[in-house]
């Protein structure tokens, strides 16, 4: 055995006894030249390879400000700026949003591309893109989001900081990206009476929360909470109805 050991010492190559690390997976996209957009970019940036900033970062504005722009110069400074991320991920979601359009673009940078794949239910195409991502250090930048989209339906763990990965967003809707818990320093207290009200219901947590999310004054969640204090919560059926009747009553326009 001895002699069988030295023989494959003698034949092998060991020089190389561990691979480099993997190359950070990021597609560079053609890019215009940004004009006035240098700060902007160094402020995203800084909050992405900040780990005390939360996960899920939000850039708002108006059409034809700079928004897809920025974004692209933020997507192509990964490729020569040093980081801690394994995989760059860009997808448009844009008005017309279709879930399972976006698992494909994102499947794309995943190596889900063959038709075989592209014929999953969105169900089985979450599952293999949650499968992936839950093992990367992952940055998502979704551009032109008109409405909220269900990061569960779609396969992505929720950015955090345990997990140390980004989700980076543009908008033209505030009800999107405004983050109307800190529009008012009295909205944080408030919106833990309203999920207390939920009775840690999971189901009137989730209902609460999209009724809620284009809420931005104290006036509008201190009426929520009269009005979940009014309903009726001595059992769990019509704890749900109250909290189901009260998203529906307060949704923002007659075809949401």
């Amino acid at each position: 055995m001895l002699q069988e050991i030295n023989d494959h010492i003698s034949k092998g190559a060991f020089e190389k006894v561990v691979e480099n690390p993997p190359i950070l997976s990021v597609v560079v996209r053609p890019e215009e030249r940004p004009i006035a957009l240098e700060s902007s970019i160094e402020q995203v940036w800084s909050c992405i390879v900040d780990k005390d900033v939360m996960g899920i970062i939000g850039i708002y504005g108006l059409g034809g400000v700079g928004k897809t722009t920025l974004l692209t110069q933020i997507n192509n400074k990964f490729s020569t700026t040093p980081n801690g991320f394994n995989v760059v991920i860009w997808a448009l979601v844009s008005k017309d949003y279709d879930v399972g359009k976006v698992q494909e673009r994102i499947g794309g940078n995943l190596g889900f591309s063959d038709d075989s794949w592209k014929n999953k239910s969105v169900d089985q195409k979450a599952t293999d893109i949650y499968r992936v991502l839950c093992y990367k250090k992952f940055v998502l930048l979704l551009d032109d989001l008109w409405e909220r989209v269900d990061l569960n339906q779609v396969g992505i763990p929720k950015p955090s900081q345990e997990n140390g990965s980004k989700l980076i967003f543009t908008t033209r809707s505030l009800e999107v990206g405004d983050e109307n818990l800190n529009s008012h320093p009295d909205i944080w207290e408030l919106a833990k009476q309203v999920a207390e009200r939920c009775g840690g219901l999971p189901l009137a947590v989730i209902t609460m929360g999209c009724s809620m999310a284009c809420k931005t004054t104290p006036v509008e969640w201190k009426y929520a909470i009269e009005k979940l204090k009014r309903s009726s919560l001595t059992k769990m059926k019509n704890e749900v109805f109250s909290l189901l009747k009260f998203s529906f009553d307060n949704f923002p326009c007659e075809n949401a």
